[in-house]
Parts: structure tokens; sequence; C-alpha cells
């Protein structure tokens, strides 16, 4: 497991570091060319560690591993963090920023909230076509895919992990959003952040609904999001999402109502 944790740490945010750097990187478009280089090593050190895949789903169920029933709780009570509740969590952040008047809380919320949406949308649609099996219904065989069938089956939505996808989407945009700001503080940041981020993943291993190999895709996925859609969002001030929900204000309209007042560029940080 500790080689899974040093993986995962070593792909996200080495694609976070890729994003902070070369200012000009997302003039043109969302992705670029060295995203791809990028998803080609994540994709070779997926199938790598595939190889280990029965290994690690075997020894994650022995007694030792699974431990007591207060045990079992507690990974389930982890295993709740998942994408609904980061995202609902960004959301409700933003909503918070926006009625107090904190621009720095609503800009990094809402950047957050995008990420996992994103990243959501898009694990969701790798899953679907792919449908590979959990180690639940298919213990001996890790490479069982049954093409199509993870758009209605709950037990062929294993790759990549959507739970390692949204908790390192949610963590390198914050991450990233931190070294916009403070870089001297990315060093304990972001730290947390990742530690915390794998935790939903893990837990899902420890309960045989993800092989290994989902945990890491899903944790590259989510960290190549989270970051691309922040270094967008600080390379493109009049992006119209940011300039539609960072932009727009309520104030009196003088007449002792409210009036919607729109601004050009979104709120400083």
């Amino acid at each position: 497991m500790a080689y899974l944790f040093t993986a995962a740490m070593a792909l996200s945010p080495g694609a976070t570091a890729l994003a902070q750097r070369a200012p000009d990187d997302t003039t043109k478009t969302f992705f670029v060319l060295r995203d791809l280089v990028l998803s080609s090593v994540a994709l070779a050190g997926t199938a790598g560690l595939s190889v280990f895949d029965k290994r690690i789903a075997l020894w994650t169920q022995t007694s030792s591993v699974q431990g007591s029933s207060s045990r079992h709780r507690v990974v389930n009570d982890l295993t709740k963090v998942n994408e609904t509740t980061l995202t609902g969590a960004a959301i409700v952040s933003y909503g918070i920023g926006r009625l107090s008047h904190s621009s720095t809380m609503a800009d990094v919320s809402l950047h957050t909230a995008e990420a996992t949406i994103l990243t959501s949308v898009i694990s969701q649609t790798i899953r679907g076509p792919l449908g590979r099996e959990r180690p639940s219904v298919s213990p001996d065989d890790q490479y069982k895919f049954d093409f199509g069938k993870g758009f209605t089956h709950f037990n062929n939505r294993s790759f990549p992990s959507l739970h390692a996808a949204v908790g390192f989407a949610a963590a390198t945009a914050v991450s990233t959003e931190i070294h916009e700001r403070n870089p001297n503080a990315s060093w304990w940041v972001s730290p947390v952040a990742y530690t915390v981020a794998m935790m939903p993943g893990l837990t899902r291993i420890y309960l045989n609904q993800h092989w290994a190999s989902d945990v890491l895709s899903g944790a590259f996925v989510g960290g190549l999001i989270g970051a691309r859609v922040v270094r967008y969002a600080h390379t493109h001030n009049r992006n119209k999402l940011d300039r539609a929900l960072l932009g727009t204000t309520l104030a009196p309209d003088g007449h002792g109502g409210l009036a919607i007042r729109f601004s050009t560029s979104p709120l400083s940080p």
C-alpha cells in the first residue's frame, strides 16, 4: 500500500507543478500538449500497478488488515467523503464567500467545485464504456471488462475510482490556489491536502470496491483536472463562468429594492 500512496503523490502533484509553471500554458486551450505526456506516463504506471492488483486486493481482505468491526465502521464513515460531499461543501463555501464578501473564499470554492464536477463527469465518461468489474465481483481476474456495462451496472464502474479522483481534484485545486496566493504556504498545505485526498480511495480498496490501479488512475485524473481548472481560471480572467459567478452582485437599487450588478472581471482574490 505504501507504493500506491507514493505513486499517487508523485503523479498528481506532478500535474499540479506543471500547471503552476508557464503563465501562457492555457492561453489557447484548456488542455495542453504536456497533459498528453503526463497521461501517457500515468497510463503506463497504472498498467504496471495492475499486475499487482489481485495480490493487493487479497492482502487488504486478510483479517489482520480488516481488523475489528469498529475499524470497519470507521472506514465506512470515511468512505462517505465522496463526490457529493466534496462538491456540496465547495458550493456551500462559495455561497458563504459571496454572502460574506470574501472574494478569496468564493474564488477558491468556485474553482474547487468546478474541478470536482468536471472530474466526476470525466470519470463517469471513462467508467461507462470500460465496464471494469470491481474486485468484490471478480476477485480472481483484475482484467475483466464488460464494455458498455458501466453505464447500467454499479459493479462495472471500477475504473477509475471516482472517490480517489474527486478527492485529488479537490486537494489539487486547493493546493494550486494556495500556491497562486502564497507559495510559501504550499510546503504544509499540499502534504496535508494530498494525505486527506488519499483516504477516500484507500477506503474503497479496504472495502473491496476498487483495485489499486483504479485508485492510482483516479488520483491522476483528479490531480490533472484540479490543476487545469485553477490554472485556466487564473490565466483567463475574463472567462464567462468566472464573470457570471464571481462578477455579479446584489446591491440596493436606491428605491428600497435590490439590483443585480455585473462586473466585467471576476472578484479579485
